[in-house]
This record gives structure tokens, C-alpha cells and sequence, in this order.
């Protein structure tokens, strides 16, 4: 219950600290939750030269001095005084010792001499055991040439270790062989179709989340790029073009040999999903990435997008439009911006005309449009994803031969 009470004089000051003399006022409005009259305070908080206690449901007048208990929550106030020195704080002791900031430099300040910062860190190398000395018998025999299918199942197991995946990237003859293993004719059957898949998705594994390795690769590149890989006994000299079969030129060919692309019927999918895949590793490298768009490396993917339209192709073709927006389009992939699309593309009817020897890298827009057009009821096909990021490459971006002659 709360009471206000008109007074026409006020409660003694012993009763009620906050009560006004009558000097202070004439009617003074009350606040009573009793019958008590001592109990009443002033609606309106009366200061003093003293702090006294602030009912929760009085007004503070302004201009006080307030101050409030952290502990209790209990607020007081006084008339306020400027300049007022607290008697309180007399006695504390004051440190009047000077602080020196140093003023922060924009990075940290490098010993002269110091090594290089490896943001991987050190690769530690697993224990020793019996899976360790497989893998290096695997890469001894590999390089002897002998059993080679054995060899290189026992590495493609072990190289998405981190570990052993640097070990392999390593040896300059291990990722030769790979390398030659991987681009040679599978048309010679289920032997040759294996260890081509094999020797793939090992480089693949390998360079899998492992930048370590794919420097080694990088490092090796300028020897591989002009290495020509053997061709087999069985190789047709017809598909065979000994100028068109160095490594630079094979390593970013995936569905040809000797410097030709091959029909849909001959290759293997499991041969090219893996190729798929060592590329897309190889192509986080920008020493390879510059030197797959010199040798026409997109016409070959464009082949296996446009050409390769059988039932058992469409996982591997998925697997295509996805590198291609992983490592061009998409910077939220990773992908670096701005190296392609940058060349000049044919007209709409020069690239409907077709051409003999399959897709060409002037008419990926026409063909990348087209894909997306036969496949526009699906909304989810991979067809439109990849149009749809080609585009907005391609928007403020001008046709020119700058980039080509930096190549």
C-alpha cells in the first residue's frame, strides 16, 4: 500500500534523513507503505551536504552526486560539490611510475638469415612397420620396372597419407613413371585398363589436400614436360605422334593418345575419371596450370563434356564441369579468376558447323550454352551450374591475345 500524504510540515530530520525542514518547503508530497507516519519519505528526494539512502521509488532531482553500492544495489546521493576530493581515497597508495608503449609495427620482425616459413608445417613420418616397408619396397620395384601392377597398388593405397603421398611426389622417376603410366593407350585391355586407373588415382591421391607434394611435382615439371613416353608394342603408328607425346602435352590429354583424340567407344570411363583426377591436383599448381592452357588443355575437356554422351560417361563428365569451376569459375572453390576464359570465341555458326576432330576450345561458350539448353528441365543437372559460372566469368571480361603470348 502506498500512500501520498500532503504535508504541511515536515517529519523531524532525526526520523527520516531525507524529510525536508520547513525551511526547504511549505507542502511537501509524502510516500507512506505504512500507517507509520515516521516511515513516510519525500516523493521528490531531498539532498543534503551528507549521502543518504534513495528510495527505489523516489525522483532524483538533478545535478547530485550519486553513487551506488555494487554489492547491495543500494543507491545514495548528496548535494553535489565539484572538485570534492573523496576522504576515503586519502590514504591509498598512488604508483606514479611511467608506462611505456611501444607502438605496434604492421608485422613481425623477421632475424636476417632466418629459413623460410612453411605454412604445412613439418610431415611427421609414421612409426615404422610393415606397412612402411611395403611402401618402399613398392617404389623400388616400380623403378625396376618389374612388378609393376603389384607396385603400384600397394602405393595407390597408401598415397592419400600425407606421408607417403610427399615420399612419392618425391622421386622424379616415381612421378615419371606415373605420369607415363597414367596417359599410355589403354586399348589394350583390362591389364593395360588397370594400370592406367591405378597409376592415375595414385597422382591423385598424392596430391590430394598436400601441397608439399604437389611442390615437389612442380619442382620436377620442367624435366618431365619433354619426357616422351614409350609407346607399347601394340600402339597403332596412325594414333601415334612422337612430337604430340611428351609429357607436357600428354599429361593434360584425357581421352587421346599419340597426339589424337580417340572415339567414346575405345576409352574406358574408369581410365578417364582418373585422369580426371590426377589433372585436377596437377592443376592447383600454377607452373602446370599455365602450361595446360598453352597446349589447348580446356578443348580436351570440352571433348569429354561434348563427346562422351553414353549412359556410363555422365559420372565422369560431371566429374569434368566440376573441375572446371573448381580450378576457373568458382573463387569460393579456390578457383584463381581472371586466367580463363580469356581467349576469342568463334561465332554461333561457325561452332554449329561442327568440326572433324571433335569440339574446339573457340566454342566453349556455344557448347557449354547448348549442354545447358538440352538439360534445362533439370534444374540440378551439372550442365547448368557450369553455364551459369561461365557466364559470369565471361561478363566484363574482354577477348584478347595478351594472355596467349604470356604463355
Amino acid at each position: 500500500m502506498i500512500i501520498l500524504v500532503a504535508a504541511s510540515s515536515s517529519v523531524p530530520s532525526s526520523s527520516s534523513p531525507s524529510v525536508p525542514t520547513p525551511s526547504q518547503a511549505a507542502d511537501v508530497d509524502l510516500i507512506c507503505h505504512t500507517d507509520n507516519p515516521s516511515e513516510c519519505y519525500p516523493k521528490v528526494f531531498v539532498p543534503t551536504d551528507e549521502f543518504q539512502t534513495v528510495h527505489d521509488d523516489q525522483d532524483l532531482p538533478p545535478g547530485l552526486h550519486v553513487r551506488l553500492n555494487v554489492w547491495t544495489g543500494q543507491k545514495e546521493a548528496k548535494i553535489n560539490v565539484p572538485d570534492e576530493q573523496n576522504a576515503e581515497l586519502e590514504d591509498l597508495p598512488v604508483d606514479s611510475s611511467v608506462v611505456v608503449v611501444e607502438p605496434s609495427e604492421d608485422g613481425a620482425q623477421i632475424p636476417a638469415g632466418a629459413p623460410v616459413y612453411e605454412p604445412v608445417g613439418k610431415i611427421k613420418e609414421p612409426p615404422k612397420s610393415e606397412e612402411s616397408d611395403s611402401f618402399y619396397q613398392s617404389l623400388d620395384i616400380l623403378g625396376k620396372g618389374l612388378d609393376i601392377d603389384q607396385s603400384l597398388e600397394q602405393l595407390e593405397e597408401l598415397s592419400h597419407d600425407i606421408y607417403y603421398g610427399l615420399k612419392i611426389a618425391e622421386k622424379y622417376e616415381t612421378v615419371k613413371d606415373l605420369l607415363c603410366y597414367a596417359v599410355a593407350d589403354s586399348r589394350e585391355g583390362q591389364s593395360a585398363v588397370s594400370r592406367a586407373k591405378t597409376a592415375a588415382n595414385t597422382l591423385a591421391g598424392a596430391l590430394q589436400n598436400n601441397a608439399k607434394a604437389l611442390a615437389e611435382v612442380e619442382r620436377h615439371w620442367p624435366r618431365l614436360r619433354d619426357v616422351q613416353c614409350a609407346p607399347s608394342e601394340d600402339a597403332d603408328d596412325q594414333t601415334w605422334d612422337e612430337g604430340e607425346n611428351n609429357l607436357a602435352s600428354s599429361t593434360f590429354r584425357l581421352v587421346g593418345v599419340g597426339g589424337r583424340y580417340l572415339a567414346p567407344g575405345i576409352q574406358h570411363p574408369s581410365v578417364v575419371r582418373a585422369r580426371v583426377a590426377a589433372l585436377k591436383g596437377l592443376l592447383k599448381s600454377d607452373v602446370l596450370r599455365k602450361d595446360f592452357l598453352k597446349k589447348r588443355g580446356m578443348e580436351s575437356l570440352l571433348h569429354v563434356l561434348v563427346s562422351m554422351t553414353e549412359p556410363e560417361w555422365e559420372a565422369v563428365r560431371q566429374k569434368t564441369a566440376l573441375l572446371v569451376q573448381d580450378i576457373f569459375l568458382d573463387s569460393d572453390l579456390g578457383a584463381t579468376l581472371g586466367e580463363w576464359p580469356v581467349d576469342d570465341q568463334h561465332s554461333e555458326g561457325v561452332c554449329a558447323r561442327g568440326n572433324m576432330q571433335g569440339p574446339l576450345q573457340e566454342c566453349w561458350d556455344y557448347e557449354a550454352k547448348q549442354l545447358a539448353h538440352a538439360h534445362r528441365a533439370d534444374k540440378e543437372h551439372w550442365s547448368q551450374e557450369l553455364w551459369e559460372k561461365l557466364r559470369e566469368a565471361r561478363n566484363g571480361v574482354k577477348a584478347t591475345e595478351r594472355w596467349r603470348d604470356e604463355l
